[in-house]
């Protein structure tokens, strides 16, 4: 059997490719600079096609403006002077360090930790200002910016890291990964500068410390700048996600995603405790007949806000159709179902709906609560329980809450059509 060789031509003609890309720090310093300057236009141009939601966008061109200035002062090092190079071009990129922490804050929506990166900046600015004066080697300024850097990057990547949602943010995680990775690049190259390698980290440094950090720099400058805006287009889609399952009028569940996020609930391990509201605005026909139905949008916000305020962030309420209304209180006992159903009941007769011509009108509701009977009852059969002792406080005479009756006893007793006294609840009077 004859064994093939393989052709020497072929490798010579790869090594020859190869020495052909000459990675030297002048191209890769201007290259970082260039890369800076268009994701800089390139947030500031996304920032001014979302005017209401800058979501951090114009700190992060502002950081990229920065880290391009001072590249390009790096790239003109010998050529203008030290002072602009060295002193200047250093404060930048620790300042464009610094902004991107606070972009991802506004993100994030969390507060900018300034205090902090004030002290750890000022010292990494200050330990340049002795190099410069040529009071000590070069490899400080190179430590006290690089560890700066790191704790930068650190900082950010742990902004990000404690706000990943439940499920994961693949975008929330690059950033994170990308940023953690800088953070150690920068930690090793400030060891690098005390450890007796200075020279190999130098930023005019032909060697493959420097030249594989400045490689990073530019992976970073685009990857960072990618992985804020996919951070940006999550958070887009997760609100429009959010708006699409709430109402428009109240702000609360529509009834689709009421359901769903209820039997979820249920279904999950604790679940098989809780209470329900069934809520109705007592004769708001009669709203829209006297007041219009911009007064009938207006009392149905209104009331909105106020289930919010008298509920827990754990509870779920939603619009159940119409002017009617549907809470799940979670882990409730019937005594803690009838005090929300109650207070709710109390609080709406309290509310004064303003008027564009100065007026007011008041309603008033009416509800019906139950507590879950054991694991053989269902969602739904909990929920129309409660609808129908809504029905039965209608009957009794509205603005008033009724207990749902036990499941033997419901079965037993026809349900109560709606009925009511026909005066009206709604008065009018001067603002």
């Amino acid at each position: 059997m004859n064994r093939v060789h393989p052709d020497p031509s072929i490798g010579e003609g790869l090594l020859n490719l190869f020495a052909g890309l000459t990675l030297d720090t002048p191209t890769l310093v201007f290259s970082i600079g260039a890369l800076a300057l268009f994701m800089s236009v390139f947030a500031f141009n996304t920032a001014f096609a979302l005017p209401a939601r800058d979501m951090g966008l114009r700190s992060w061109g502002r950081a990229m403006l920065a880290l391009c200035g001072g590249f390009m002062l790096f790239f003109l090092r010998g050529h203008a002077p030290l002072v602009l190079t060295f002193l200047l071009a250093n404060v930048l990129v620790l300042l464009s360090s610094v902004i991107c922490v606070d972009a991802h804050a506004r993100l994030l929506e969390q507060p900018t930790p300034w205090r902090r990166l004030a002290l750890v900046n000022a010292l990494g600015a200050l330990g340049t200002v002795p190099v410069y004066l040529g009071w000590l080697p070069r490899g400080v300024a190179i430590f006290a910016v690089s560890m700066t850097l790191g704790i930068n990057f650190a900082i950010s990547a742990h902004l990000i890291w404690r706000r990943q949602p439940g499920n994961g943010s693949r975008a929330g995680m690059l950033a994170a990964g990308i940023l953690a990775s800088m953070a150690g690049a920068s930690a090793l190259r400030g060891i690098y500068s005390i450890s007796g390698e200075r020279a190999s980290v130098l930023i005019s440094s032909q060697q493959l410390p420097q030249v594989g950090s400045l490689l990073l720099g530019a992976l970073f400058t685009v990857g960072s700048s990618l992985a804020f805006l996919a951070m940006i287009n999550e958070r887009q889609q997760r609100e429009l996600e959010a708006r699409s399952r709430r109402d428009g009028l109240t702000g609360l569940l529509n009834r689709t995603a009421f359901f769903e996020a209820a039997h979820a609930y249920v279904a999950e391990p604790g679940g098989e405790r809780f209470g329900v509201v069934m809520m109705d605005i007592d004769w708001f026909k009669k709203i829209n007949d006297r007041y219009g139905h911009a007064a009938g949008d207006t009392t149905l916000t209104q009331l909105g806000r106020l289930i919010t305020q008298h509920t827990r962030l754990s509870d779920l309420a939603g619009r159940y159709g119409g002017e009617e209304f549907c809470l799940l209180l979670k882990d409730c006992t019937l005594a803690e179902a009838q005090r929300v159903a109650q207070q709710l009941v109390s609080e709406a007769a309290r509310q004064s709906v303003r008027l564009p011509d100065g007026g007011a009108l008041h309603f008033t509701l009416s509800a019906g609560y139950a507590q879950r009977q054991g694991l053989q009852e269902s969602l739904e059969q909990t929920i129309n329980r409660a609808d129908q002792a809504l029905y039965e406080a209608k009957h009794a005479g509205r603005n008033r809450a009724v207990a749902a009756l036990p499941i033997a006893v419901q079965e037993s007793v026809p349900a109560s059509p709606q009925g009511g006294s026909p005066d009206a609840v709604v008065t009018s009077q001067p603002a």
